[in-house]
């Protein structure tokens, strides 16, 4: 299931290009552990694709909608957070 945390990094992927777990863990503040795991959940189904490039696992988008998809998923949470409030 998507969460906060997997959907910044989708959001980081999405304006910056890519991202690699070191970039994860400092701009998030997470563990090195944790940062692997929503990277390997958001790989898994079908989110994001990692590329080795000279030694370096970096990580982008895997589709050419995932944007709308992005937004998509920030709408519902924004849907769900406000439903909780009430």
């Amino acid at each position: 299931m998507l969460d906060n945390t997997k959907v910044q990094i989708l959001r980081k992927i999405a304006s910056q290009g890519y991202t690699t777990v070191g970039e994860v863990v400092k701009d998030l503040g997470i563990s090195w552990g944790a940062a692997q795991w929503h990277l390997f959940w958001l790989e898994n189904n079908g989110y994001i694709k990692s590329v080795n490039v000279n030694g370096t696992t970096i990580y982008i988008l895997h589709c050419a909608n995932a944007v709308r998809k992005l937004e998509s998923i920030e709408q519902a949470l924004s849907r769900g957070e406000a439903a909780q409030r009430r």
